[in-house]
């Protein structure tokens, strides 16, 4: 089952922003009885990741959107192949920045030893490219080029 794509992004935009009262990185005070291994440790950097990874999901169900549209066959082709043909159907800069994006997304949600994860701010700032994308994906048919 997947969500609506603005459900996705809106999402990730809420565990960017951590409720009000909250501050980023602290737990609040344990309850009694509690110990701190069972305390939420949703930590900015577990929170960034996260939203890294819906914007990302996010990302593949409008392209799957797309597709579907456009030319339902494509929608069971691989992600390169999808984001290569995305460039006959958008305009070039658009189908750059949804790759550039996407795979600044997919290295982020992926755990690497000997590379830092992705910081909130990084991940902020994809989601406003991902708002940005999803508002310039065609939704019509046409294609751009002949």
């Amino acid at each position: 089952m997947t969500q609506p794509v603005r459900d996705l992004v809106a999402a990730a935009g809420q565990l960017l922003t951590p409720p009000p009262g909250t501050l980023p990185g602290l737990t609040p005070a344990l309850e009694p009885g509690l110990t701190p291994a069972l305390e939420p440790a949703l930590t900015p950097g577990l929170r960034a990741r996260a939203a890294a990874a819906l914007l990302r999901l996010a990302l593949d169900e409008a392209m799957d959107d797309f597709w579907r549209s456009t030319s339902p066959g494509m929608v069971h082709s691989r992600g390169r192949t999808k984001a290569l043909c995305l460039e006959w159907y958008a305009s070039p800069s658009v189908a750059r920045r949804w790759y550039v994006v996407r795979s600044a997304l997919s290295a982020a949600c992926h755990h690497h030893t000997y590379e830092l994860p992705p910081t909130p701010a990084e991940v902020r700032a994809w989601h406003a490219d991902v708002t940005e994308l999803l508002r310039a994906m065609p939704s019509d048919t046409a294609a751009v080029r002949p």
